[in-house]
């Protein structure tokens, strides 16, 4: 009995786990969550066989619409025709010498990117060469441009796309006859500021020295059905390995999360796109660059099935996914689980816009993996369909889809305006009139009499003088530095206290802005994720860095302020940020990105307003003529530079010596 209830148990609890995997797979799979991050996920596909071919060091494969696939034998100089992984023909045998990328269109004409010979042969169904042409002899190719054909990949009109290794200008694109047509689908350059800083310092003849910066040549390509191009790009960032371009060459993928080291490329028709890495690594997106799921893992030599060791091609048959991996000579077969079958279906009806359809496959997706966000996202496009505002607002914003957010809120806001907005004006406009009544009545009976009276006798009190004294510094800077940084007692106006009590406002005020900003234009998807601790670390370094500088400076330029001037005048600067930077955030409240340039507006004019400020600051404090003041600044900001850097050299140097003694002491312990 107790045999029989453990095994009822581990039924039970296999079936509240949602789809399984058919065996146990090598690896893990991710999936994309919230924050742009990885989160574990149910198995998408299991490794279900891995298949030995006749092959040497094969560098490619195509599945044609026949079912045939065909294999690039890099190493035996052919081209295999399979079915069933049954070899059915040998294609060029004796007109080949080493073949790395090989495509069929669907009339069966073999195209193959020729290695060895550095040209492109096409093949008919047969085997017979039908053309053969290597480098292209018009003059827009280049004069010096070497042809070194690599991959390829055909469109509807039997334009030939070519990988031609080094080529810094993207595909070579040829039409049937071996014409050059341009070049489509080049990478840019990227400038990292190590780049930027040896251009602006170092001569020609010391750039010359250095190797010329310039794009990445793809690796790989692949076409859809629609003739939209896919290539991947190995040793670039991640975020620009995968493109998509659209017939007039224009990129379609931006940040798309990827590898530096992509293989190869495929794409389905049924809306799935794949990508293979030198790792082992397998990604699946949907046509828009969204990360489905990653899997895979490196053979380490336990010889475990599903694991890799030198994957060069990947193609999808039904719910199989085939690698072809070089250093194996063999085909990794991999198997869709349930679960991975239930988000392509979903994504096949969300890509083609059938939102309510594909509602009820990702709603079942989240009851096996609740971080799925792109089924968030489907969700709440479902329910804006349905016009059912409410609850696409909040699974936009679990899906952390800001856009589609602030269109959900629009449309929210608008109801509540229509019928709120009148009597909202009314009232305005009413407490507007009261208020002027008030006050032209108030002149005469002095009703606030004695409350003005308590003002002043709490004025008396220097740290309220000084509050008050900010909002006459507000209306005449120039004016209330000459009260700050006065020696006469009588005359001084603002303190070191009341200084300090700014600053803690300012911080305050940047914390709790963080917070309140609405999710639209808040720069984090969820308050859990403010670095409170980062965030004050931060602002507290940058004032007491400018404080700092600003006095060097001023000492050995001739500014007059001390340093009880330059901290008290900074502090006040910093008024117009501590009395609008909250209200500001609350106001993002109500705003959607319709408006955004009310929300940016505003935030730049409260920041120039308190450069005016500090520019003013420096000026009056120190006495500065206008030039004076604004070589000071730059000045301030350079030393300002200076100390982060020599602290950043100081804090290795002392990681370095703290490093040294713990090696001397496990030394000593070690030898004692």
């Amino acid at each position: 009995m107790r045999t029989l209830g453990l095994l009822l148990l581990i039924l039970v609890l296999l079936a509240a786990a949602g789809p399984t995997a058919v065996g146990q797979a090598p690896y893990t799979t991710w999936a994309m969550g919230p924050g742009g991050e990885l989160y574990l996920t149910q198995d998408a596909y299991v490794p279900w066989a891995e298949v030995d071919l006749p092959i040497a060091g094969a560098e490619d494969m195509f599945l044609a619409e026949d079912g045939a696939l065909y294999i690039a034998d890099t190493g035996n100089s052919r081209i295999l025709r399979l079915r069933n992984f049954q070899v059915e023909a040998e294609l060029g045998v004796g007109s080949l010498q080493s073949p790395t990328g090989v495509v069929v269109d669907p009339e069966g004409i073999v195209y193959v990117a020729d290695a060895g010979k550095n040209t492109v042969v096409v093949l008919g169904p047969d085997g017979a060469v039908l053309k053969e042409f290597g480098r292209p002899k018009e003059p827009l190719f280049g004069k010096n441009r070497e042809f070194l054909p690599r991959k390829l990949a055909v469109d509807v009109r039997k334009n030939i796309y070519v990988v031609s290794e080094g080529s810094v200008d993207g595909l070579a694109m040829l039409n049937m006859d071996g014409a050059f047509v341009g070049y489509f689908g080049a990478n840019t350059a990227e400038m990292s500021l190590k780049m930027i800083l040896q251009r602006i310092f170092l001569t020609r003849e010391q750039l010359a020295q250095f190797v010329k910066n310039e794009a990445a040549s793809p690796s790989n390509v692949a076409i859809d059905r629609r003739s939209l191009v896919y290539t991947v790009t190995a040793g670039t960032r991640a975020a620009k390995s995968i493109r998509k371009f659209t017939i007039a060459g224009k990129n379609l993928f931006d940040d798309v999360y990827g590898s530096t080291t992509f293989r190869d490329v495929q794409v389905s028709d049924n809306g799935l796109l794949l990508a293979v890495d030198a790792t082992g690594q397998i990604f699946e997106y949907d046509l828009d660059g969204n990360l489905l799921f990653v899997f895979g893992a490196p053979d380490k030599g336990e010889q475990r099935l599903g694991t890799l060791s030198n994957p060069t091609a990947i193609e999808r048959s039904g719910d199989e996914l085939w690698v072809l991996d070089k250093d194996k000579n063999a085909i990794v077969v991999y198997r869709v689980t349930d679960f991975a079958r239930m988000v392509h279906e979903g994504v096949r009806l969300y890509t083609e816009g059938f939102y309510l359809d594909a509602r009820p496959y990702f709603e079942r997706v989240l009851t096996y993996n609740g971080l799925f966000v792109l089924a968030y996202e489907a969700i709440a496009n479902a329910y804006y369909q349905e016009r059912d505002y409410d609850n696409a607002l909040r699974y936009y914003r679990y899906a952390e889809d800001r856009n589609g957010y602030s269109q959900a809120f629009w449309e929210l806001r608008n109801v509540v305006l229509q019928r709120y907005l009148g009597n909202a004006l009314l009232i305005t406009a009413g407490l507007w009139v009261a208020l002027s009544v008030f006050t032209r009545v108030e002149r005469r009976r002095g009703w606030l009499a004695p409350v003005h009276e308590r003002w002043r006798a709490w004025r008396r009190y220097r740290l309220v003088d000084d509050f008050a004294f900010m909002f006459r510094f507000i209306k005449q800077p120039a004016d209330s530095f000459y009260y700050i940084k006065t020696k006469e007692r009588y005359l001084q106006r603002g303190s070191l206290a009341f200084a300090f009590l700014l600053y803690a406002w300012v911080v305050v005020v940047r914390v709790a802005s963080l917070y309140v900003t609405g999710f639209v234009f808040s720069p984090y998807a969820s308050p859990a994720e403010i670095e409170v601790e980062r965030e004050v670390a931060m602002l507290a370094l940058g004032l007491f860095l400018w404080n700092t500088a600003n006095y060097l400076v001023s000492v050995i330029s001739d500014g007059e302020g001390r340093l009880r001037d330059v901290v008290i005048g900074t502090a006040y600067s910093l008024f117009p940020y501590a009395l609008f930077a909250l209200p500001i955030a609350l106001l993002s409240n109500v705003l959607s990105l319709n408006e955004i340039f009310l929300y940016t507006f505003s935030n730049q004019l409260v920041l120039a307003w308190v450069a005016l400020m500090l520019f003013l600051m420096v000026k009056e404090i120190h006495n500065y003529s206008l030039s004076e003041t604004v070589r000071n600044i730059l000045l301030t900001l350079f030393t300002m530079a200076m100390l982060l850097l020599t602290g950043y050299i100081l804090y290795v140097l002392f990681g370095q010596v703290v490093e040294f003694v713990r090696a001397i002491a496990q030394e000593v312990g070690l030898r004692g």
